[in-house]
C-alpha cells in the first residue's frame, strides 16, 4: 500500500511541476496591515484546531478584510456539512489533486494574501498554494520553495496556535518601504 502512495505523490509532483508554468501570477510583497482580502487554507481534520483557525478568520473579519476560507477533511466522510466551503479525500484525483468546485474556486481567486494555517505539510494544501493566484503566498516551512513566498518555520512546535502566533508576527513586522526598482 505504501508503495502506491509513493507512486500516487510522485504523480502528483510531476502534475505540480507541469501545471507551475501556466501560472505566472504578480507577486507582491504584502503585509497584514495592507491586505484587503485575505484566503486561508486549513487542515479542518482536528476540532480544536479548525476552530482556531476559524476564530483568526472571524478577527480578520472585523478588520474589516474579506476573508474567504478552505477547509481539507482528511478523511473519506460523506455528507458533514460546514459553513464554509471544505473538501476531502474524495474530493481529489488519483494524484491527489483537489478537483472539488470549492478547491477549483478557490485557487482562481486572486487574493491580497494567502494563507495555509496549517502546521505541516498537507499535499493538496501545498498544491493549491502553489497554483494560487495570491500577490503573496505564507505556509509552513516545506522543502517545495514554490509553493510559498514566506515559510514559517516553528522548530518542531506541533501546537497550530503557535504557528498562528508566528504567522500574525511575521505578518506585521514585513512592511515594505519601497516598491522594487524594474530591472
Amino acid at each position: 500500500m505504501q508503495l502506491i502512495e509513493q507512486i500516487r505523490i510522485r504523480f502528483h509532483q510531476k502534475n505540480l511541476e507541469k501545471d507551475l508554468p501556466k501560472q505566472q501570477p504578480k507577486r507582491a510583497s504584502m503585509y497584514l496591515d495592507n491586505a484587503a482580502s485575505v484566503g486561508i487554507l486549513f487542515d479542518g481534520t482536528e476540532p480544536e484546531e479548525r476552530e482556531a483557525v476559524l476564530n483568526y478568520a472571524e478577527q480578520l473579519r472585523k478588520q474589516g478584510k474579506k476573508v474567504k476560507v478552505l477547509a481539507f477533511f482528511n478523511n473519506k466522510l460523506k455528507g458533514e456539512q460546514f459553513a464554509y466551503p471544505a473538501f476531502n479525500r474524495l474530493q481529489m484525483d488519483w494524484t491527489l489533486r483537489p478537483n472539488s468546485r470549492e478547491a477549483v474556486e478557490f485557487k482562481e481567486q486572486a487574493f491580497d494574501l494567502l494563507l495555509n494555517l496549517t502546521k505541516k505539510t498537507v499535499l493538496p494544501l501545498d498544491y493549491l498554494a502553489a497554483l494560487s493566484k495570491a500577490k503573496f503566498r505564507v505556509g509552513p516551512f516545506t522543502e517545495k520553495t514554490y509553493c510559498y513566498d514566506l515559510m514559517i518555520d516553528t522548530s518542531g512546535q506541533t501546537d497550530l496556535k503557535a504557528f498562528l502566533q508566528q504567522v500574525v508576527f511575521y505578518m506585521k513586522k514585513l512592511r515594505p518601504a519601497y516598491e522594487p526598482a524594474a530591472v
